[in-house]
C-alpha cells in the first residue's frame, strides 16, 4: 500500500525532486511526528532565514536566471490546458515573497495574471512585484490601484479593477477567472483545475448563503476613518438593496466563468448593486454571493438546489479552517481573525482536500509548511500530464440537485 505522500503526488521515488533539503517533506506530509518535531526544532533554533521583498526584487533583475531558479517553465503543458486558459486576479498588500511563491506555483505561459498591489504599501513591495512582472509577459499590475482597507469597499474594488483589465486583455481568451490573496496556496495542479472547470462547463464556484446574523453589515452604513484606516459604523440606517434583492453572504473568492464576470461588470442591476455596497461592511463577502442567491436576476452559471439556493457543494475554490468552539483540534497552526494559519501538522489533511486552494499560509510562520507544500505541488505538477484525475467527487456535486 502506498503512503499518503506517494498516493497524493502519484509519482515514483525516482521521479520525486526534493526542493527542501533541510527537512524531509515527504515524511512531514505523511504526518511523521519525529520529522515534524525535528523541523520545528530547526526553526526554534533560528536556523532558517526568511526572504524579503528586496530579495525578490534582486532575484528578478536577471530574468533568465530568475525563471530558471524558480522553475517557472519546468512543466510540460497539455493541449487540454492550452485550450482552456484561466485568468487570475491576485491581491497583495505587504509580502512579495509569498506573492511570488504563489505565482510560481500557478504560473503557466498560456494563462493570464493581474496583480493588484495595495497602493499605500511600501516601495519595496511595489518594486519587487514590478521586477517580477517584467520577466513574465502574461503577468501585469492592475492599471488602477486602491488604498485597500480591511472590510471596506476598496477590497472589492481591487478585484473589480483586475477583472476589468483581464476582460480587456485581448491576447488570451480565458475561460474562467479565479481571484486569490497572496496567502493562499494551490492544492490542485493547473491541469486538475482545468479538468474540473471543464466539467463545470460555465457553472461558477461561489459561496452564497442567507445569513441573518450578518445583516448588521448591510442594515447600517459604514465608512473608513481616515485617521485609523478602519471601517466604522455610522449608525445611519441604510436603504434596502435594489431590485428587491436578498443579500447573500459568502467568500470574497471564487472561480467565476467569463460570462459571470461580464455580467457582474456590465449588467445594470449588478452595477447598481455594486454601487449600493459601497458603504456596507465587507462588501467583498456579499457582492458575489448576492448576485448568486437572487435567482430572478438570471445570473449566468449559478446552479440552485431544490430549495432555490445556490448549491453549496459546488463551493470548491478555497479550503479554509475557521475557529470554532467545542472539542477537537481543527488547526495545528494558529488563528488570525478566526482563520487558521496552517502549520506543519496541518499538511497531512490539506493534501487530501477537494478544494483548489488552501487559505491561508504565512511564509514566515512555520515556514517549512509552505516550503513543503511547494515541493509537493511541484512534483505533482511535473507528472500530472501522465496521470488520471479523479473527477467522481465533482461529478457527484454537479449532479446532486
Amino acid at each position: 500500500k502506498q503512503n499518503l505522500y506517494t498516493q497524493t503526488v502519484l509519482i515514483s521515488q525516482s521521479r520525486t525532486e526534493r526542493l527542501v533539503h533541510e527537512v524531509d517533506c515527504r515524511r512531514i506530509i505523511e504526518g511523521d511526528e519525529l520529522e515534524i518535531s525535528y523541523a520545528l526544532g530547526v526553526l526554534k533554533n533560528g536556523d532558517y532565514n526568511c526572504s524579503s521583498n528586496d530579495d525578490v526584487r534582486n532575484n528578478a533583475q536577471n530574468c533568465e536566471r530568475f525563471l530558471k531558479m524558480f522553475n517557472y517553465n519546468r512543466f510540460t503543458i497539455s493541449n487540454e490546458e492550452m485550450d482552456f486558459p484561466i485568468a487570475f486576479s491576485l491581491l497583495v498588500h505587504k509580502d512579495a515573497v509569498q506573492m511570488e511563491m504563489l505565482l510560481r506555483a500557478i504560473y503557466r505561459p498560456h494563462n493570464v495574471y493581474c496583480i493588484h498591489i495595495d497602493r499605500k504599501s511600501n516601495f519595496s513591495l511595489h518594486d519587487a512585484i514590478t521586477a517580477v512582472t517584467k520577466c513574465l509577459p502574461n503577468v501585469f499590475i492592475a492599471s488602477n490601484l486602491e488604498d485597500v482597507v480591511y472590510a471596506s469597499y476598496s477590497r472589492l474594488q481591487a478585484d473589480i479593477n483586475c477583472m476589468h483589465d483581464l476582460l480587456n486583455y485581448t491576447d488570451i481568451k480565458w475561460k474562467y477567472l479565479i481571484n486569490l490573496p497572496a496567502q493562499e496556496y494551490p492544492l490542485k495542479t493547473n491541469l486538475e483545475i482545468v479538468k474540473i472547470l471543464k466539467l463545470f462547463n460555465g457553472t461558477n464556484s461561489i459561496e452564497s448563503v442567507y445569513d441573518s446574523a450578518s445583516n448588521y453589515r448591510v442594515n447600517e452604513t459604514y465608512k473608513v476613518n481616515p485617521k485609523t484606516l478602519k471601517v466604522e459604523n455610522t449608525k445611519q440606517r441604510k436603504p434596502p438593496p435594489p431590485y428587491n434583492m436578498t443579500v447573500g453572504k459568502g467568500s470574497a473568492y471564487g472561480a467565476f466563468s467569463r460570462r459571470f464576470v461580464e455580467f457582474a461588470l456590465n449588467d445594470e442591476r449588478a452595477q447598481d448593486l455594486l454601487k449600493w455596497t459601497e458603504d456596507t461592511y465587507s462588501p467583498d463577502e456579499t457582492f458575489w454571493a448576492t448576485l448568486a442567491i437572487n435567482k430572478h436576476l438570471g445570473t449566468p452559471g449559478i446552479q440552485y438546489n431544490a430549495l432555490g439556493f445556490p448549491d453549496r457543494k459546488l463551493w470548491i475554490t478555497t479550503s479554509t479552517t475557521w475557529q470554532s468552539p467545542g472539542p477537537g483540534v481543527n488547526c495545528h497552526g494558529r488563528y488570525v481573525r478566526d482563520i487558521c494559519i496552517f502549520g506543519l501538522r496541518d499538511l497531512q489533511k490539506l493534501v487530501s482536500e477537494k478544494e483548489f486552494f488552501a487559505n491561508k499560509f504565512y511564509h514566515d510562520y512555520q515556514p517549512y509548511a509552505l516550503k513543503c507544500m511547494e515541493e509537493w505541488i511541484f512534483n505533482k505538477s511535473a507528472t500530472s500530464n501522465n496521470l488520471p484525475t479523479d473527477l467522481f467527487y465533482y461529478r457527484r456535486a454537479l449532479n446532486s440537485t
